[in-house]
């Protein structure tokens, strides 16, 4: 289960480590140019921002094969990773097609608030049953984060990227804490 739990927290390190070095490339885009997909827009860190979600989706693959490989047990919990896989790379390849049309603009956004919402129900699965304080602080990070990003959704201010952030580093704490833990739980219950 190490390796799974490494997978997880490349994935996620580099998605947040990638798309941080990014806004202080061009910070406009983290304090009042919206959210992380306008990384894509410029040439200074569209690199960086690929490289973020191809690579988090890379390592939420062998993620997912490792788990299979572990036990056929496993394979909703790797296709939930694959799933997710599929959103970071559908939002990723939507962002350069955004600026041609409104139409693309709505599926860009559209597709993000899809994978927003995916990691906000993965996480509530996550968080059932929490045996740590811990767990309990990584959901309310989240939380916190995804109030930011629907409060600028509701034009109150224009915190996108932070609500994102904030919501994807409490969401990576869990993903890498409690996914191993509960794919443990489904070991444990297949052997007795």
């Amino acid at each position: 289960m190490r390796e799974v739990k490494n997978y997880l927290g490349l994935s996620q390190i580099l998605l947040l480590g990638l798309l941080l070095i990014c806004s202080f490339i061009v910070p406009s885009v983290a304090i009042s140019n919206g959210g992380a997909s306008n990384f894509g827009n410029h040439l200074s860190t569209v690199v960086l921002y690929i490289l973020s979600f191809s690579l988090c989706s890379f390592f939420l693959i062998l993620a997912a094969v490792k788990l299979i490989q572990m036990s056929r047990s496993l394979r909703i919990v790797a296709g939930l990773l694959l799933l997710l896989s599929l959103l970071y790379m559908l939002v990723l390849i939507s962002t350069f097609p955004r600026r041609i049309s409104w139409t693309y603009s709505v599926i860009h956004d559209d597709l993000a608030i899809i994978l927003f919402a995916y990691e906000f129900l993965l996480s509530l699965w996550l968080v059932v049953k929490p045996n740590n304080i811990n767990v309990i602080a990584a959901f309310l990070i989240e939380l916190g984060g995804s109030f930011i990003a629907l409060l600028t959704v509701l034009n109150f201010f224009n915190l996108l990227f932070v609500g994102q952030t904030v919501a994807g580093l409490g969401f990576a704490l869990l993903l890498i804490t409690r996914l191993p833990y509960k794919a443990e739980l489904i070991l444990t219950k297949k052997k007795l």
